[in-house]
C-alpha cells in the first residue's frame, strides 16, 4: 500500500467512525446525554492525560461549554487549539470567547449532529468528494423559461401581475458576505469593510436595493392610490462587524423613511476555515479563523429566527430574494415581471435568469430530471461552476462561435413561496453544501505562522429548489415541464446581472468588478435614452476608452422617476446630450421635452416621493413632491471633470460648472424656450414656484407662492396592459 493509499484509508476509517458517533449523538436530545457519550471516548481521556492542566479549565465550564470543547477534541482538533496555552495571556477569557463561537456552530448545525456532524460533512466533501451524491440516475436539460425581454402584451400582463401582488410580497437580502475580493477598507481607519458598504453611485449597495424597492412601491402608489410597505428580512453576519455596520447604515439614514418594524435582521453563522487535510485553522491558540458559512444557511437561519412566522403574521405568502452585490437587477421591468409570473401562477420557486457567458465564475440553471425507482422527479435548479465536472455538464456554447453558454446563468434573484420553502427545509435545512480549498490563508501552527490553501463549508441558497419537486409516473414532455412548481424567466443579461464582487485588476477583464458594473449601468441608461426617450447621444464608448477617460455621458436616475423604461420615456422625451455631459435626475415628477445638454444638469428634489411624518416614515404623496418642467431648454456649461473609469463608479464628481436645480417639499421649477449658460444654481423653497423665462436678451424669473401643486402625472393602464401617464393640471 502506498503512502497515499494508506492516508486515504485512514481518512475513510475516520469518516466511518465519525458517522457512527454522529448517529449516536443525533439520537440524544439533551446536552448531558451527549456530554456523557463524548466523555466515554478514548480520545478525551488520552488528550487530558497529555494536557492535564487544560482539563481543569474545561471542568470549570458549564455542560454546553464542555460539550463543544470535547467535540473539538474528539474530531482531532485539540492540539491545534489547546497545545500552546502558555502563549495565551488570559486563558479563561479566551476560552469563554471560543466557547461562545463554538456554541453558535453547535446550535446552527444541530440537524447535522452539531460540531461533530459539521466536521464529518467537511471530511466527506474533502476526501470522499461527496456533494449530495446519490446512486439514482440524474439527467440535466436546458430549462424551459418565460421570455420577459421583449415588449408586448405578455410583458405588460406580467408587470401588472407583479404590481397587483405587491401587497402579498416580502423581500429578503443576504448581505452578510465578507467581500474579501473587493478589498474594501474604511478610508479613515483602514479597517476592512463588508461588501454591503461598497459605495456604488455614491451610495451603499444596501441603500441601492432599498431605493429600487421604494421605486416599485411608488409606482404602485401612482397606479392604485394606496401605499404598500414591503417587509424586509436582512441576513447579516458578524464578519467585519457586518451586522453592526448594516444597522448603522439603516439608523443613519432614518431607516430610509420606513418603519423600524418593517425590518427584521438575522445573522448568518460564521464557520471555521479548514485545510485540505481537514484541520481547523487558527490565528493563535484558542482563536479559530471564521468566515460566513455561505448563503445556503439563509433558510435555516430564517426559520430559527422566526422570519417565516413574521411573514405569516403579515400575510405575506411570497418572497423576492436579491443579492447585495448585483445592483443591476432593479433596472426596468425585470423584477416586477418575474414576481408577477410567480404570483399569478402560484409558483413555489423561481429563478430570474439570462444568458450565461462561457467560463464565467457563476452557476447555471438547469432542468433536473431524476429517475427514482418507478417515478420521475423534476425541478428547475442550479449547478455551481465548481460542480460542472462532477455533474458531467460541459460549459459549451449555445451555438458555434457564441460567447454564451447553452445553459442560462444563475443570478441569485429568486422567487420563493413561504410554505413550500418551509417544507423543503425539513427535508434539507442547508442545501448545496460544498467546499472550495483554493484560497491561500495565513494561519498559526506549531508556534509559527504558515501560508496554506484553505476553505470553509459553504452552501447555496438557490439549491433548496432541489427539494421542491414535481413527481410523475411517466417521463414528462417538454411542454409539460413548463407547468412545474419551479419556474424560470429569461431577460437581457445587462438588465439582470452585473455584479461588483472583486476589485479591478488591469490585466483582467471588467467582469464582476465595480468598474464593469458601472459600465453596464451606463450602457443600460444609454439604451433607455436613445431607444425609448429618443434622445441623441454621442457614439457608443468601448471599455478601453471608458477605463481611460471615464463614462462619456454620466446618467443617473432615482428609481421613482418611473422604474420602468416605458414610464420614464413619457416624462423625458426627445433632444440631444453631448459628449462629456452629466444628466442626473433625483426626482420623480419631471416633464422634460427636447433637452439640449452640453455640460452638467442636476435636478434634486428633497421630497422625491412625498414627505415624512413625525415618526420619520415616508408617506407617498405626489402632491408633496418637487416638480420640474424643462421644455426646449439648452444648457451650456463646462460640466464635470471626467474621472477615469476606475474611479467613476464612486460618483464623487468634481464639477467646473453645472445647472443645479434643488427643490424643497412641493416646490416647482418651470423653464421654456431659453438657454442656461455657465454655473447656474436655483434653490426653490417648499410652497413656491420659480418660473424662469426669456425677457429680451436676458433671462428673467419670478418667484411665487403656491397653495398646492399645479400639476402631477396621473398613471393608468391601457387596454393592452401598458402603463400610460397623463399630465393633470390643478386649478388654483
Amino acid at each position: 500500500m502506498t503512502k497515499q493509499e494508506k492516508k486515504c484509508s485512514e481518512k475513510n476509517n475516520q469518516i466511518v467512525a465519525l458517522e457512527h458517533l454522529v448517529n449516536v449523538l443525533k439520537a440524544r436530545s439533551s446536552v448531558p446525554e451527549k456530554l456523557d457519550i463524548l466523555g466515554k471516548r478514548a480520545e478525551i481521556a488520552e488528550f487530558f492525560k497529555k494536557f492535564p492542566h487544560f482539563r481543569k479549565h474545561v471542568e470549570k465550564l458549564d455542560f454546553s461549554g464542555q460539550l463543544v470543547i470535547k467535540s473539538l477534541i474528539v474530531i482531532g482538533q485539540g492540539e491545534i487549539f489547546f497545545k500552546d496555552l502558555d502563549l495565551v495571556k488570559n486563558v479563561k477569557e479566551s476560552l469563554t470567547i471560543l466557547v461562545s463561537q463554538l456554541l453558535e456552530i453547535e446550535k446552527f448545525y444541530d440537524t447535522l449532529g452539531g460540531i461533530v456532524g459539521y466536521h464529518l460533512i467537511v471530511l466527506k466533501l474533502i476526501h470522499s468528494k461527496e456533494q449530495c451524491v446519490n446512486n439514482i440516475k440524474v439527467h440535466y436539460e436546458i430549462p424551459p423559461g418565460i421570455d420577459i425581454s421583449k415588449k408586448g402584451k405578455e410583458l405588460n400582463e406580467a408587470i401588472r401581475w407583479g404590481l397587483d401582488s405587491m401587497h402579498s410580497i416580502a423581500e429578503m437580502y443576504p448581505v452578510g458576505g465578507a467581500g474579501e475580493r473587493l478589498n474594501l477598507k474604511d478610508e479613515n481607519t483602514g479597517e476592512p469593510l463588508p461588501a454591503a458598504q461598497l459605495q456604488f453611485c455614491g451610495r451603499t449597495l444596501l441603500e441601492l436595493l432599498i431605493r429600487d424597492l421604494q421605486g416599485r412601491e411608488f409606482l404602485y402608489f401612482k397606479l392604485f392610490g394606496k401605499q404598500v410597505a414591503v417587509p424586509l428580512a436582512i441576513m447579516t453576519s458578524h464578519e467585519k462587524d457586518n451586522h453592526h455596520r448594516i444597522l448603522e447604515i439603516c439608523k443613519s439614514n432614518d431607516w430610509f423613511g420606513r418603519r423600524r418594524e418593517d425590518y427584521r435582521f438575522f445573522i448568518q453563522p460564521l464557520v471555521p476555515l479548514v485545510t485540505a487535510e481537514g484541520e481547523w485553522m487558527v490565528s493563535a491558540p484558542l482563536q479559530p479563523i471564521l468566515k460566513p458559512g455561505g448563503h445556503g444557511v439563509i433558510w435555516k437561519a430564517a426559520l430559527d429566527e422566526g422570519i417565516f412566522d413574521w411573514f405569516d403574521q403579515l400575510q405575506k405568502k411570497k418572497i423576492l430574494i436579491r443579492q447585495i452585490n448585483n445592483p443591476m437587477a432593479g433596472v426596468d421591468s425585470g423584477l416586477l415581471a418575474f414576481m408577477g409570473i410567480g404570483c399569478k401562477n402560484d409558483k413555489d420557486f423561481g429563478f430570474s435568469s439570462c444568458n450565461r457567458m462561457i467560463s464565467a465564475v457563476e452557476g447555471m440553471n438547469v432542468l433536473k430530471e431524476v429517475k427514482n425507482g418507478n417515478e420521475y422527479e423534476y425541478c428547475i435548479t442550479n449547478i455551481e461552476y465548481t460542480d460542472f465536472k462532477r455533474c458531467e455538464i460541459a460549459d459549451a456554447p449555445n451555438e458555434q462561435g457564441s460567447i454564451y453558454s447553452c445553459f442560462p446563468a444563475n443570478t441569485n434573484i429568486l422567487f420563493v413561496d413561504v410554505n413550500a420553502v418551509r417544507k423543503a427545509i425539513k427535508i434539507c435545512p442547508i442545501p448545496g453544501m460544498l467546499i472550495n480549498l483554493k484560497s491561500r490563508v495565513t494561519c498559526y501552527k506549531q508556534r509559527s505562522f504558515i501560508e496554506t490553501f484553505g476553505g470553509r463549508l459553504e452552501s447555496t441558497m438557490q439549491n433548496i429548489a432541489d427539494y421542491i419537486v414535481d413527481r410523475s409516473e411517466t417521463k414528462l414532455s417538454s411542454q409539460a415541464t413548463k407547468d412545474l412548481r419551479t419556474f424560470l424567466t429569461y431577460n437581457e443579461r445587462r438588465k439582470t446581472i452585473s455584479v461588483a464582487k472583486q476589485s479591478y485588476s488591469p490585466e483582467k477583464s471588467l467582469t464582476d468588478t465595480p468598474e464593469g458594473c458601472f459600465f453596464d449601468l451606463m450602457q443600460n441608461y444609454r439604451d433607455l435614452l436613445i431607444n425609448h426617450c429618443r434622445i441623441n447621444l454621442p457614439n457608443e464608448q468601448d471599455e478601453k476608452d471608458y477605463l481611460l477617460n471615464g463614462p462619456d455621458c454620466l446618467t443617473l436616475f432615482h428609481p421613482a422617476l418611473g422604474m420602468l423604461y416605458s414610464v420614464i420615456c413619457q416624462k423625458v422625451r426627445g433632444g440631444k446630450i453631448a459628449s462629456n455631459s452629466e444628466f442626473i435626475l433625483e426626482i420623480s415628477e419631471v416633464d422634460i421635452f427636447n433637452i439640449d445638454l452640453e455640460g452638467s444638469l442636476i435636478i434634486e428634489a428633497k421630497s422625491i416621493m412625498g414627505n415624512k411624518n413625525a415618526d420619520g416614515v415616508m408617506l407617498y404623496d405626489d402632491a408633496q413632491c418637487g416638480k420640474c418642467t424643462l421644455k426646449n431648454v439648452k444648457i451650456r456649461n463646462d460640466g464635470r471633470v471626467r474621472a477615469p473609469g476606475k474611479n467613476a463608479w464612486k460618483c464623487q464628481e468634481e464639477r467646473k460648472e453645472s445647472l443645479n436645480i434643488i427643490l424643497h417639499g412641493n416646490a416647482e421649477f418651470f423653464a421654456e424656450d431659453l438657454e442656461f449658460q455657465g454655473d447656474v444654481h436655483y434653490e426653490v423653497q417648499a410652497g413656491h414656484r420659480l418660473v424662469v423665462y426669456r425677457q429680451g436678451e436676458e433671462i428673467a424669473w419670478h418667484y411665487e407662492k403656491i397653495r398646492q401643486s399645479s400639476w402631477q402625472w396621473d398613471y393608468f393602464f391601457e387596454e393592452d396592459g401598458r402603463i400610460s401617464i397623463e399630465k393633470h393640471l390643478n386649478k388654483e
